[in-house]
């Protein structure tokens, strides 16, 4: 899509200019106006995976804040180890004639 969009010129373009170095709020009001015209799950899906492109350049805390108000369960490695024990088969030993036989 970024590419389609790349080659369109900007006049043909329906979307709302979004205007940097704003405040944070400005940026806030820009997503709630967007999701205010969002009507269905599929659009909403599409719209939020789009957004989250860029998820892997947040902070540490920032990935948090948005992992607790998603209300995402940690997720809990448990690495469960069976021992077992092993039986060697004891080797039947040889009965070697110990008198010389000359």
């Amino acid at each position: 899509m970024d590419l389609i969009l790349d080659l369109m010129p900007e006049e043909n373009i329906a979307f709302d200019v979004i205007e940097s170095g704003k405040t944070n709020e400005y940026y806030q009001g820009q997503a709630e106006h967007i999701l205010k015209h969002i009507d269905t799950n599929e659009h909403y899906f599409h719209f939020i995976s789009t957004i989250l492109k860029n998820y892997h350049i947040l902070s540490d805390e920032q990935k948090q804040k948005i992992i607790k108000q998603l209300n995402i369960p940690p997720v809990i490695k448990e690495k469960i180890v069976i021992k077992e024990k092993i039986v060697y088969k004891q080797a039947k030993k040889v009965n070697l004639n110990t008198y010389d036989d000359y």
